[in-house]
């Protein structure tokens, strides 16, 4: 008998501990822990001490590995993560972080039917190694840099295609990421130089697309924009007036293109931690740190976030908002 007390005692524990797992109180949060959850980092030379012991929320992995090496990084990565980590890459067709997989470019997508097959391939190779968020699909029309990085066809036709593919890496367990909002980001080259585009009804509405078909992430380009849209001089990543355009209609998350680019970095010469400020205030939610991370530039721009936090420049509802999002996204109950 007492065996048996025994026995239904600790399946309570374990039911209960697993519960209490998927709860996080945000009040039991350090400002710190908080702004540490909304930066995703670049993690191909395995697990840094110092990125765990900031907390930050995601790794980002593309280095030309096999499946196997990707497992590696991200089991050890989540295994020693107090919180559950966004593990992210960019699987497009066009740009591929597999050496062991082959894929098919969305410029040679014909049907929905083809699209909904390759969002489903891709979802199964993503799952396979531990990864959980794709920055994927590019829903920009526009593109004079990389050809093959977006759908062909009438608009319907690529509406009918980035809706099949979103879905089907959603339906299995993947988070879509429809970019690079507001568009612009493929008429010239951002890794390289500041870019301005000009941005009409048809760019938006590729983005509403994705939004209406319940895409849980959308990533902000670093264009300077006008037109329908206007950054007001500033990369569209660090304006408000950008992100405010996006967040009127999309409750999801809002992440940054990777801010190492020189379409952001030529507007913040050796001030960093000036420009994460920036993209905070601006309304994002995730930084995208996955280029040449550097820990320590990732821990001064985490205090100095913090810094405006304590003297009142960025409000801790901001922040909790978007570390609300960001939790509920990994599938945790977050509590006030």
């Amino acid at each position: 008998m007492i065996r048996r007390e025994v026995l239904i005692l600790i399946v309570i524990i374990f039911f209960m501990a697993r519960v209490n797992s998927s709860e996080i109180n945000l009040s039991n949060l350090t400002i710190e822990e908080k702004v540490g959850q909304m930066f995703i980092v670049n993690a191909n030379k395995g697990v840094n001490e110092k990125f765990l012991s900031l907390g930050i929320g995601g790794i980002f992995l593309n280095n030309n590995k096999i499946t196997e090496d990707f497992k590696k990084i991200i089991d050890d990565y989540q295994k020693r993560s107090r919180i559950k980590l966004f593990v992210s890459t960019d699987l497009e067709g066009y740009w591929n972080p597999f050496s062991d997989y082959t894929s098919k470019s969305f410029g040679e997508i014909k049907t929905a039917e083809e699209a909904k097959l390759l969002g489903e391939e891709h979802a199964k190779k993503l799952n396979e190694a531990g990864f959980n968020l794709d920055f994927s699909p590019v829903v920009e029309s526009k593109n004079e840099v990389w050809h093959g990085r977006s759908f062909l066809g009438t608009f319907e036709e690529r509406k009918e295609k980035i809706e099949s593919y979103l879905q089907a890496l959603q339906t299995n367990s993947i988070i879509a990421t429809a970019k690079h909002y507001p568009g612009g980001s493929m008429e010239k080259n951002p890794h390289w130089r500041l870019v301005k585009a000009k941005i009409d009804s048809g760019d938006l509405k590729n983005f509403e697309i994705a939004i209406n078909a319940k895409v849980k992430a959308v990533m902000i380009g670093h264009a300077i924009v006008s037109g329908k849209i206007n950054s007001k001089g500033k990369p569209s990543s660090v304006s408000p007036e950008v992100i405010r355009s996006l967040r009127n209609k999309f409750s999801g998350l809002i992440i940054t293109d990777d801010i190492n680019m020189l379409g952001i970095r030529l507007k913040y010469l050796f001030k960093k931690e000036k420009m994460c400020v920036d993209i905070v205030k601006a309304g994002n939610d995730l930084i995208l740190d996955s280029w040449r991370t550097n820990p320590k530039k990732v821990e001064k721009c985490i205090k100095a976030i913090t810094k405006s936090i304590d003297s009142g420049e960025i409000s801790e509802e901001r922040i909790n908002d978007s570390v609300k999002r960001i939790l509920e996204a990994k599938g945790y109950k977050v509590i006030n």
